[in-house]
């Protein structure tokens, strides 16, 4: 049997064609199904971490942000756990994050949050170290003003302020703070506008370096070894009690004194020794 067919040519005008590729719409790739072994290091840019001023108030874990306000070296969040962001810095083992103050939300910040068991962030006052193994926070909820977090001479966390500030388990809030108090270690300030706490407020002022100096004044002697200052009475400008003399010509040195229930003795030169008698009325 033999099949005939008719082709029949069907023209279409230009602008039908043109309005056919006008709009067609565009297919969206899905990277993470339709692509493999996928390298960006000859791109020109590349960003791969949502970034900003704040930190986003809801987070999944295994999210990462970039916090464009932070300090150099504590840009870098991570989402631990539902809505929970903690600063990802250098590893804890430096020791170079220890008791730093990391902007968790507008109302929280997060004390030593690399501090831990293994890690932990130790501070020495004299010849005692205060240890902490977990991080702390510090909320505020009203006020205007600078918050001043440092280590009080009896090991405590504090954060002074003269605000409204309250602190979790570790950390103590201490109102009518407005500067470091003396004998402390100054860790940080974060200033504060109207119940919330600034995004570039933070200033760190730990110190890894540091030295106490300790000068005699008026009447005493120092002196320093092996990283220990001892301090002393000068004899040349203060009296020295001696035992009692046994007789006015007994070792002494001028200045140096004694008394007993009887006498008050002064050595007036060099191995001479006067005496006063006491009496009552």
């Amino acid at each position: 049997m033999r099949v005939r067919y008719l082709a029949v040519p069907v023209l279409l005008h230009p602008m039908l064609l043109v309005h056919q590729a006008w709009c067609q719409t565009p297919t969206a790739i899905d990277l993470k199904a339709q692509s493999r072994n996928v390298d960006f290091s000859a791109a020109a840019t590349t960003r791969p971490f949502r970034s900003g001023g704040a930190l986003p108030s809801t987070c999944t874990p295994g999210e990462m942000f970039y916090l464009t306000s932070a300090r150099a070296g504590s840009n870098l969040y991570a989402c631990t756990g539902a809505n929970t962001w903690t600063v990802e810095a250098t590893a804890a083992a430096s020791q170079l994050a220890d008791l730093a103050a990391s902007l968790t939300s507008q109302s929280t910040l997060t004390i030593g949050a690399n501090c831990s068991t293994a890690a932990p962030c130790n501070v020495r006052f004299g010849s005692v170290t205060h240890s902490f193994t977990s991080s702390t926070s510090a909320t505020v909820t009203a006020g205007t003003g600078t918050a001043y977090g440092y280590l009080d001479s009896a090991g405590n966390l504090t954060v002074g302020h003269t605000m409204t500030v309250s602190c979790a388990s570790g950390c103590l809030a201490v109102a009518g703070v407005s500067a470091f108090p003396s004998n402390s270690v100054p860790l940080f300030t974060w200033t504060a506008s109207n119940g919330a706490w600034n995004a570039t407020g933070g200033v760190d002022w730990r110190a890894f370096q540091s030295t106490t100096n300790v000068a005699g004044g008026p009447g005493l002697l120092g002196a320093t070894a092996n990283g220990v200052t001892t301090l002393s009475v000068d004899p040349t400008s203060v009296g020295m009690l001696a035992p009692v003399p046994a007789t006015s010509s007994s070792a002494c040195t001028k200045g140096t004194w004694s008394i007993d229930t009887s006498f008050y003795y002064i050595c007036v030169a060099a191995n001479s020794w006067r005496r006063a008698a006491l009496s009552t009325w």
